[in-house]
C-alpha cells in the first residue's frame, strides 16, 4: 500500500462531493491484520510500515477537519451524518484498540495443506467495561493450532472410532479456541461464558457453523457462571447430565 499523500485528499475548503468524501474515508480504513502464522518477518515489517504511513499527524488533522466541519454544502442530514461517522471511525482506528469499535478478524488454519485449509471469522465488540471476554487472545490461536497434535497424542483414546466425545470449553470469550476444536476434531463442542459474553459468543458460533459442520463438528452455546444458580447464570438444560463431558478445557 503506497503512503497516503494528504495533499491529494479532497479538502473541506474545496467542498468535495459526497461520493468523493465517502470514497476517500473508506480508503483510509485501518482494518485489523489477518493473522497468519507463517508470515515472514519482512512481510510483517512491510505491513507495519504501511499502517504507520496512515497514522501520520497529517491524516489525523485531515479527519479532524471533516469532523468539525458543518458540511453544509452536502444535500441532506443523512449524508452529513454518514460522513461524520466514517471520519470518526477512521479517527478511532488510529487511537489504539481500546478506542475502536467492534472489529472482525480472520484466523487461518492449515494454510499449507491446500484443500484442508480453512478460516474462522471472529467478531470482537468494542472493548468497554468488563471487556476480557470480548478480546481474542493470541494464546488461544497458538493453542488452537496444536489441537490436531493433541488429538493424535494425549487425547487419542477419547477420539478413537467414528464416535466423538462431547467437549466443554470454560470461559470461551470470543470462541476462537472452542470453534477451532469443533472444526479440527469433528466433535460436538459446548462454548460457555458469563451471560453478558454469551450474545457475542453465540454470534461467532453461528457465523462459523458452516465451516464447523462441513468438517463434522457442531457447536452449542450457553451461559455458565461459577457459583451461579439461576437460569440466566447457568443453562440448566446443558449441565443437567453428570459426566457428559470427557474433555474440558479453558483458554
Amino acid at each position: 500500500m503506497a503512503p497516503i499523500e494528504v495533499l491529494d485528499l479532497p479538502q473541506v475548503w474545496q467542498q468535495p462531493a459526497y461520493d468523493a468524501l465517502v470514497s476517500t474515508l473508506e480508503s483510509l480504513e485501518l482494518s485489523p491484520p489477518i493473522w497468519k502464522h507463517t508470515r515472514r518477518r519482512s512481510e510483517i515489517l512491510h505491513e507495519q510500515e504501511s499502517l504507520a504511513s496512515q497514522k501520520k499527524g497529517e491524516v489525523t488533522r485531515y479527519l479532524s477537519s471533516i469532523i468539525k466541519s458543518p458540511l453544509d454544502w452536502l444535500a441532506d442530514d443523512d449524508q452529513r451524518d454518514l460522513v461524520w461517522s466514517y471520519a470518526s471511525k477512521r479517527m478511532t482506528e488510529r487511537c489504539g484498540r481500546t478506542a475502536m469499535g467492534e472489529v472482525v478478524r480472520q484466523w487461518p488454519f492449515n494454510e499449507r495443506d491446500g484443500d484442508d485449509a480453512f478460516k474462522l471469522v471472529i467478531r470482537e465488540p468494542a472493548l468497554t467495561g468488563d471487556s476480557l471476554g470480548f478480546k481474542t487472545w493470541g494464546s488461544s490461536y497458538v493453542l488452537a493450532r496444536h489441537l490436531p497434535r493433541l488429538e493424535m497424542s494425549s487425547l487419542s483414546k477419547l477420539f478413537e472410532g467414528p464416535s466423538r466425545e462431547r467437549v466443554l470449553e470454560l470461559g470461551s470469550g470470543t470462541g476462537l479456541l472452542g470453534i477451532a476444536a469443533a472444526a479440527f476434531w469433528g466433535a460436538p463442542v459446548l462454548l460457555t461464558d458469563l451471560p453478558n459474553i454469551v450474545t457475542n459468543l453465540r454470534a461467532n458460533a453461528e457465523s462459523n457453523t458452516p465451516v464447523v459442520t462441513g468438517r463434522g463438528g457442531s457447536l452449542t452455546v450457553g451461559p455458565l457462571t461459577w457459583g451461579g444458580s439461576g437460569n440466566e447464570e447457568v443453562d440448566q438444560d446443558l449441565f443437567g447430565e453428570p459426566g457428559q463431558f470427557k474433555v474440558c478445557f479453558s483458554p
